[in-house]
């Protein structure tokens, strides 16, 4: 099997320098994709509660106004507000939780992003196997993004929210900063791959044809 020493370092073609260029890039994108990730899941808010919008509320909600990615992995967020009732009888109580425990393959794409990263810093080349996984990993991350997003905004505290209650939740730092990052490291990487594959295959044919050019000249001076 042909190594990146074999291909790319002892070929003056233009493919293979371009390649040698263009790869760092993508160790680059994975890289941070995959540490932004780790490091925004830990040490940055995800959740928010706010504060309740009208008056509708006799007392104001009680627990956490951030929370983190962490928490909403691990526990259950719960919710009390009185809410009065429509036809003007009176209130009510109305509780309810929430929680997200698929927040936790955030985490775990980005573990998975540093492994790519550090397998393609290993052997610097680009097998199919390891685009694919590659392109996975970033179609997962925008996947759990999103599907936290929908959460967060539209189905945390729902039965409030159903019975009159203006409780507001929605998404804040950890999920907007991640998402900004893995859309502009996947576009990146999107860009880059094809253009990698392309120069891996024509630096193959570069050295193959140098190689039978050598052969050639070396039997016509014997």
């Amino acid at each position: 099997m042909l190594t990146y020493a074999d291909v790319i370092s002892a070929n003056p073609s233009y493919s293979a320098k371009r390649y040698a260029a263009r790869l760092p890039y993508v160790i680059f994108a994975l890289a941070i994709a995959g540490l932004a990730l780790i490091l925004l899941f830990f040490f940055v808010p995800w959740f928010s509660t706010g504060e309740p919008a009208t008056s509708v509320v006799a007392r104001s909600l009680k627990g956490p106004t951030n929370v983190s990615a962490i928490t909403l992995g691990t526990t259950t967020l719960k919710f009390t507000e009185v809410v009065l009732n429509n036809d003007g009888s009176g209130s009510r109580n109305v509780s309810d939780s929430y929680s997200f425990p698929f927040i936790w393959g955030i985490l775990a794409v980005g573990v998975v992003q540093v492994v790519l990263a550090l397998l393609v810093l290993k052997d610097r080349m680009l097998p199919g196997y390891l685009m694919l996984a590659i392109r996975l990993s970033f179609l997962a991350a925008l996947v759990f993004e999103v599907f936290y997003f929908v959460s967060s905004y539209f189905l945390a505290f729902g039965k409030i929210k159903a019975a009159g209650g203006q409780i507001a939740t929605f998404p804040v730092a950890g999920l907007w900063l991640s998402l900004l990052i893995t859309i502009v490291t996947t576009i990146m990487t999107l860009i880059l791959l094809p253009d990698l594959k392309w120069c891996w295959t024509l630096a193959r044919n570069d050295l193959a044809r140098e190689i039978r050019i050598g052969e050639l000249r070396a039997s016509h001076a014997s």
